[in-house]
């Protein structure tokens, strides 16, 4: 049985990505797909998408602050929210982008969890270093580094994409997009009924 391929678009400061990355592992196995982890940078996909982001309307970034408590509260997971704009993500991001498959994978829910948990304060120096100390990552991925990432918002952007978390289920003959953690249901629907054979 073909397993099928679902691209994943997240940003490290975006903390709805966190929420739709600790669920990953689970969706993987519960509905037979892969994720190909495609980091990017969002506030430039923002930008060039013509999107404004969530913290720049007053109501909605107090909705989204009482939105994301109840989503880690439902999934319980650790959150502590971290002010929008406060830290820099592309050091992370260029790491990421550098490492490839599982290794990837492992590297971004590992950095996912340490920030939005509360566990590292990415507001201060060496928050990365940190980040691979208390997760155990190999110290030689600190070394590592691409822009492919930066590369990747031209691509996001053709898809169709405006913001992160974004699912792309790509199939023989159509893709299909989903945005946000809220649409992963959504997202199983699609897998069960999806022609997604990419190897």
């Amino acid at each position: 049985m073909n397993i099928k391929m679902i691209d994943f678009y997240f940003d490290f400061i975006s903390p709805y990505s966190y929420l739709a990355a600790v669920q990953l592992t689970q969706f993987s196995v519960k509905n037979n797909v892969k994720f190909i982890w495609l980091p990017v940078n969002l506030p430039k996909l923002i930008h060039q998408s013509g999107n404004i982001g969530p913290a720049t309307i007053k109501n909605k970034a107090m909705y989204s602050l009482r939105d994301l408590k109840r989503w880690a509260a439902y999934l319980d997971v650790p959150f502590k929210m971290i002010r929008p704009g406060a830290f820099d993500s592309r050091p992370a991001l260029r790491i990421a982008g550098a490492l490839h498959g599982e290794e990837r994978a492992r590297f971004c829910l590992a950095v996912f969890e340490a920030l939005w948990s509360g566990d590292v304060d990415p507001r201060k120096e060496g928050w990365l270093q940190e980040v691979f100390g208390l997760k155990g990552l190999p110290n030689v991925w600190l070394g590592l580094t691409s822009d492919a990432f930066e590369l990747q918002v031209e691509t996001a952007i053709k898809a169709g994409l405006f913001g992160v978390p974004t699912f792309i289920v790509q199939g023989k003959s159509k893709s299909e997009i989903f945005f946000g953690v809220d649409h992963m249901d959504f997202l199983a629907r699609a897998c069960l009924a999806s022609d997604s054979v990419r190897s």
